[in-house]
């Protein structure tokens, strides 16, 4: 169940009811093995596990037309199209905490967003941290976008989590070249590198033992500070706009924005923050908070019925924003 953007429940901002997740959250929680230690497994191991956690709830693949190895000015891709006639693509980054994720962990979200949103989908495979920091994997997007205008009539942008960061940054530097973005698609997006907002304390106290998991708040508090410091090691650089969107002086002009949360997300406060600051400066903007839900739900259409309406939501706004490509 999802809940419009300006509506708010007692429990949640109140910070005193016990968190209360979905039904699907809860046995998903209760299967899940635990996960290696970010701070002392190898990183070859980390990344091995996301890629298989992953690619063990997104279900089977969605058919689509085509789905092409891209070159994107050297910087690698897949281009999925649902009809092979498409005249607008979206640019997707991927999930992971810049550290982890690939073509194929995005290949289930990116085949049901071409059909939901009924345009072509590039999905990029971008320099990961830490042996790429900030700004690799932001460059290239920028590369990929830069690509995809000379090919498609129109261009959006998007990702989840980290991937949302690169897309709302994506999307601030094209209002500041001039280039023009149809819509920016943010799903549960890292969107400020600040660690002591009172959102994100109040939610290392408040979910100490969510959903009977020992430690939930305070390892995701710890987890996050530590994909900042792989993206960004330079503390300095991590108020740039380019790294924190929310940072930036002015959000005025970027592109429409479609945003996606769930309730129980360590990343929920900034994305409300965003939208509150784009609805202040003028910037369209739509917020779909999923009741229940945690990160990551976009892509786990074999565990959450969410998901699906998710997608369903991002690929409608994808259809409107691309209405005016529509033959005549």
């Amino acid at each position: 169940m999802s809940a419009e953007f300006g509506q708010q429940r007692p429990d949640v901002h109140d910070g005193e009811a016990p968190p209360q997740p979905h039904e699907q959250v809860l046995g998903f929680l209760a299967r899940a093995a635990p996960s290696p230690d970010p701070w002392a497994a190898d990183l070859a191991a980390l990344r091995k596990d996301a890629r298989e956690r992953v690619l063990a709830v997104t279900g089977d693949p969605q058919p689509v037309v085509s789905v092409e190895a891209i070159d994107a000015d050297g910087v690698g891709g897949r281009l999925y199209r649902p009809t092979g006639t498409e005249r607008a693509v979206l640019i997707w980054a991927h999930g992971g905490g810049w550290i982890h994720g690939d073509l194929d962990t995005a290949d289930g979200v990116a085949r049901a967003l071409a059909n939901q949103g009924g345009c072509a989908v590039l999905s990029v495979d971008y320099r990961l941290a830490p042996e790429h920091p900030f700004p690799a994997g932001f460059d290239d997007v920028w590369t990929a976008v830069d690509w995809a205008r000379r090919l498609f009539d129109g261009v959006a942008v998007g990702g989840d989590s980290s991937g949302g960061n690169l897309a709302a940054a994506v999307a601030l530097k094209a209002r500041d070249d001039g280039v023009e973005i149809a819509a920016q698609m943010l799903v549960y997006p890292v969107l400020d590198s600040t660690e002591d907002t009172d959102y994100k304390v109040a939610f290392r106290r408040r979910y100490v033992r969510f959903a009977g998991q020992p430690g939930f708040g305070p390892n995701t508090y710890r987890r996050l500070k530590h994909i900042w410091g792989a993206y960004v090691p330079d503390p300095a650089l991590r108020a740039c706009p380019y790294a924190s969107p929310l940072h930036a002086p002015s959000l005025a002009g970027v592109a429409p924005a479609v945003i996606i949360t769930a309730e129980h997300d360590f990343l929920r406060g900034e994305a409300e923050d965003y939208a509150g600051r784009l609805q202040a400066e003028g910037v369209p903007v739509e917020l779909r908070e999923y009741v229940g839900q945690i990160h990551g739900f976009f892509e786990m259409f074999s565990v959450m019925t969410d998901s699906h309406h998710a997608v369903g939501v991002a690929g409608d706004a994808l259809r409107r924003a691309f209405r005016h490509l529509d033959p005549i």
